[in-house]
């Protein structure tokens, strides 16, 4: 078979055009990898199972709540970074009817609080307490249900509160 010039070229064309393509793909393949390595971790924690069934019927629903909150030496770690200790040993008196403010420094565990209260978590050690009782006792619907966290919200900061649109 004899090649023509244009059959020469187009195929030297052909060749030079795949080439830069693959040029530009090369350092894509880099994210690409780091895609698929985030994708991997967030499996991780989607396929974790959960110690905490909120599905359950489980546990008191008491008539009435007075409300007081109380950690007794509680130990904390998420379970995405179980070697990171973010409460150690912690104990607070959290009393019923009082305006409490928890106040830190971003990070520093105000939300995890919350989150143990609500149960998202469980603590690692120590126990928390509404009303004298293991919140693990309480119904988890029912303990959602009635607890709320009011966020900060910046914007309001210069705004009275019952002037506050909330």
């Amino acid at each position: 078979m004899i090649w023509t010039l244009t059959a020469v070229i187009s195929v030297v064309f052909a060749v030079l055009l795949a080439a830069q393509s693959l040029t530009q793909i090369a350092p894509q393949t880099v994210v690409i990898s780091k895609a698929a390595a985030a994708a991997d971790q967030l499996f991780k924690v989607i396929d974790r199972d959960s110690k905490i069934d909120s599905l359950s019927d489980d546990g008191t629903k008491p008539e009435t709540c007075q409300g007081d909150i109380e950690f007794r030496g509680v130990e904390f770690a998420y379970p995405s970074r179980p070697d990171t200790r973010v409460l150690k040993g912690l104990d607070l008196v959290v009393p019923a009817n009082k305006t409490t403010a928890i106040v830190g420094a971003s990070g520093s565990g105000k939300s995890t609080l919350v989150g143990l209260v609500e149960r998202w978590f469980s603590p690692l050690g120590g126990e928390i307490l509404l009303d004298g009782k293991n919140i693990e006792e309480y119904n988890l619907q029912w303990l959602r249900t009635n607890i709320r966290l009011v966020q900060q919200v910046g914007a309001f900061h210069h705004v009275h509160i019952p002037n506050s649109p909330y």
